[in-house]
C-alpha cells in the first residue's frame, strides 16, 4: 500500500483563544498529501477495495473526495470513477482531471450525482466509495478523532459538516480512545462561498443522529459572513489558508456556550490554495 495519510499536526489557536476566553485548538487536516482530510478516507477506501478484490472504484463529489480518491486511486494502480454536477468549480474540476479518471457530469447538482454513481456501481460493478454506504470512509476519519483523544480532552470538538461521514469518524475515534467531548456540527445551509458542505445533505443518516445524540451534541448553522470574518482571521493572525468550508468550524465558535477555561478542538479540513477563484471572492 501506499504511504498512509495523518498524524496531521494539532495547533494551539492563538488569535481565537483570545478572542472567546478559552483554549482553541486546531486539528490542521490540510496538510495530507492532497490537501484535506479526504486523503485519509481514500487511504482505507483503497484498503478496502483491493482487500474486497475490485477492479475500480467510484464517488460523487463536490470537490476534495474526488480530488483525493482520484489520486489515490491513480497512485494504486485502480480504475476510478468520479461523477460530478455539471456547476462544477473549474479549479476543482482541473485537479480531479489531472489523475486521470474516468469523469462523468451529471445534469443537476449533488444528490443527482451521487443517485447515479450509486446506479452505476451496482451495474457496472465498481466499489461505491460515496457517503452513507461505505464505512471505510468513516473509519478515515477515525483516526483523526483518536489522534486529537492523545494530545487532549476537549469539551467540544467542531467539525465542517454536510454528509456527516467526517464528524460520524471523528466521534468513533474519540469515543473508542475513552474521551467523549461534545461534537458540534458546523452547516452551511445556505451559502455562496463553502460548497463543500453546502446544504447539509446528511447522508450519513441514523449514524449521524446517534453520534450527536451519544455526544449530547448539536448542529449549528453558520452564515458567509461568519464563515468570511473566521477565514480572514485565520489567515491573517494564523497563517493558516484554509478553503471557506474548513473555517465553517470556526465560525461556529460564537454559538456555543463556552465558559473562560474550555477547551475546544476545530477540524480544519482543507486548504485553500486548491480553489483560488473561491479564495479570492472571500479575503
Amino acid at each position: 500500500m501506499i504511504p498512509k495519510p495523518g498524524k496531521t499536526p494539532l495547533r494551539l489557536l492563538r488569535s481565537f483563544s483570545r478572542l472567546f476566553e478559552v483554549k482553541v485548538y486546531g486539528k490542521l487536516e490540510l496538510v495530507n498529501p492532497t490537501g484535506s482530510h479526504k486523503d485519509r478516507e481514500s487511504w482505507e477506501v483503497l484498503r478496502d477495495v483491493k482487500a474486497k478484490g475490485f477492479k475500480s472504484v467510484g464517488c460523487a463529489s463536490t470537490g476534495n473526495a474526488a480530488i483525493s480518491l482520484a489520486a489515490y486511486a491513480f497512485m494504486a494502480g485502480i480504475e476510478c470513477h468520479i461523477y460530478v454536477s455539471e456547476s462544477i468549480n473549474p479549479d476543482k474540476l482541473a485537479l480531479i482531471e489531472a489523475f486521470h479518471p474516468k469523469i462523468h457530469i451529471v445534469k443537476g447538482g449533488y444528490e443527482e450525482a451521487i443517485e447515479r454513481c450509486n446506479r452505476d456501481a451496482e451495474s457496472m460493478g465498481f466499489y461505491d466509495a460515496n457517503p452513507g454506504v461505505c464505512y471505510a470512509k468513516i473509519v478515515g476519519n477515525s483516526h483523526i478523532g483518536a489522534e486529537i483523544a492523545s494530545r487532549l480532552k476537549p469539551k467540544y470538538v467542531i467539525c465542517p459538516t454536510n454528509n456527516g461521514t467526517h464528524i460520524v469518524g471523528v466521534w468513533t475515534g474519540l469515543r473508542d480512545a475513552g474521551v467523549k467531548p461534545v461534537m458540534v456540527a458546523a452547516t452551511a445551509e445556505e451559502t455562496r462561498v463553502a460548497d463543500s458542505i453546502a446544504g447539509f445533505h446528511r447522508l450519513e443518516g441514523e449514524r449521524l443522529r446517534n453520534t450527536l445524540q451519544e455526544s449530547s451534541g448539536f448542529a449549528v448553522d453558520v452564515s458567509d459572513a461568519e464563515i468570511e470574518k473566521a477565514l480572514k482571521l485565520l489567515v491573517r493572525k494564523e497563517g493558516i489558508i484554509a478553503e471557506p468550508a474548513s473555517a465553517a468550524s470556526l465560525a461556529a465558535l460564537k454559538h456555543i456556550p463556552l465558559e473562560p477555561g474550555d477547551v475546544v478542538c476545530c477540524t480544519i479540513t482543507g486548504l485553500g490554495l486548491k480553489f483560488p477563484r473561491i479564495l479570492k471572492l472571500v479575503l
